[in-house]
């Protein structure tokens, strides 16, 4: 060997040795940030999750749960095929997310410097102010075990018109609020829903008023509001009541507690006009066209629709034939849903996936906010379409029993069947 290739050898295996492998994942640098942006919603004390992932200890102590949760993508919940959109914020994990996960894991679930930890940057669903509470008018206590569907009526206290241009419901109980569709009621149809709850008790029901009413948004576990797109608004006039709907789930919570939740909304006297658009077939709703044959395994049904003719029906504010722009969708059925899409059907013959389900789960009906709205164009269609497993095996065992399947359609209670597609829309 030459001298030079010595020196060469020599100075390679100086270099290799003066490179320290990469540090391994620590709790508190690379975990921690990690589950308190996607688990934490749920997964902290007094929350609807079944235990508590805030801590090193807390993790350990169901590790390979959590291990088997993330590599199935069980958890965190997030139903929407990867590839059909880009949402903002995302609520799964990547696939670099759960590597480090299970590396964590692998490599000893180290502990680490607490002052490592660092917030994960990034959008986050937030209301950034709040104008107006209104709180329920009394705290509520679930009836039916261990599910119990109540609505209730609140008055709307602004005697000019202004617009909501973000919302967000916070429970008075979040172990037990399984999810909430929250609506406001224009004027002319107030008295009518008042009369179905006049002390502040709420009543039973299954059915949000989306032919008579407006969708703000809704909650699900973990959310902590949001802001409406692009300075945008829902318009709302004086003398307009406020409707929610809450699922109570009491299975979190050893029984049912008293409730008393309150809706949190920002406000703004002028605001681009924005609508949440619910759409399904009228022929589904009032003549109940919308027939799931008992023991079929895949029945489907679609509406098709170009929104940009018909857009000043749902708000005046709107205007017929010029392009609109969406930026959220929630798709919405019921127990015996097996998948569902939302796409936009070019005029040139093109189609765009705006959300696709490929296995409904009823207990996961996300929002999701696209990162670049989806301009629709005058002689577009919107679509949603929603398959039916009505078979045998999949229906729901009801006290050791699995029920006979029956013919389904469109229908309030939970064992009757919807489909729809929110949609928010601004010009």
């Amino acid at each position: 060997m030459t001298s030079r290739s010595a020196f060469a050898l020599a100075g390679l295996s100086f270099f290799a040795a003066c490179q320290s492998p990469p540090p391994k994942p620590t709790w508190h640098r690379d975990i921690a940030p990690l589950m308190e942006e996607k688990c934490g919603g749920c997964h902290s004390a007094g929350s609807i999750g079944p235990f508590s992932l805030t801590t090193h200890a807390e993790v350990m102590a169901v590790a390979e749960s959590v291990r088997a949760a993330v590599t199935s993508r069980r958890m965190p919940p997030w139903p929407a095929r990867r590839d059909c959109a880009e949402y903002a914020p995302d609520g799964s994990l990547t696939d670099e997310q759960i590597a480090l996960i299970t590396g964590w894991l692998d490599d000893g679930a180290m502990e680490g410097d607490p002052r490592d930890y660092q917030a994960l940057e990034g959008p986050k669903t937030s209301l950034s102010r709040v104008d107006l509470t209104l709180p329920m008018v009394k705290p509520y206590t679930p009836k039916k075990m261990p599910d119990d569907y109540r609505c209730f009526v609140l008055d709307w206290p602004e005697t000019e018109p202004k617009y909501i241009t973000g919302f967000n419901l916070a429970p008075g109980v979040n172990a037990m609020v399984h999810h909430a569709d929250v609506l406001y009621v224009p004027p002319e149809k107030a008295a009518e829903f008042r009369a179905n709850d006049p002390n502040g008790d709420g009543w039973e029901c299954y059915n949000p008023p989306i032919l008579e009413g407006y969708w703000i948004g809704t909650f699900v576990p973990g959310s902590l509001g949001m802001d409406f797109p692009a300075g945008s608004g829902l318009k709302v006039e004086p003398g307009s009541k406020v409707f929610i709907q809450f699922h109570y789930n009491t299975a979190a919570t050893n029984g049912p507690k008293p409730d008393l939740s309150k809706l949190e909304l920002s406000l703004a006297d002028k605001a681009k006009p924005g609508l949440v658009v619910a759409l399904a077939k009228v022929s589904w709703l009032r003549e109940r066209a919308m027939r799931i044959p008992a023991f079929e395994k895949d029945v489907m049904h679609r509406y098709e629709e170009d929104p940009t003719k018909i857009i000043s029906v749902f708000n005046r504010e709107f205007v017929d034939g010029l392009p609109l722009k969406a930026y959220a969708t929630i798709i919405h059925m019921h127990e015996m849903g097996s998948k569902a899409t939302f796409e936009i059907m070019r005029k040139d013959g093109t189609k765009e996936c705006v959300n696709d389900i490929p296995k409904w789960e009823f207990h996961w009906q996300l929002p999701y906010s696209l990162k670049t709205p989806k301009t629709v164009y005058p002689g577009d269609q919107v679509a949603i379409e929603c398959h039916w497993d009505n078979s045998q095996e999949n229906q729901p065992y009801i006290n050791g029993i699995q029920r006979v399947p029956r013919e389904l359609n469109w229908g309030p209670n939970t064992d009757d069947e919807m489909c729809v597609a929110g949609v928010y829309f601004t010009h």
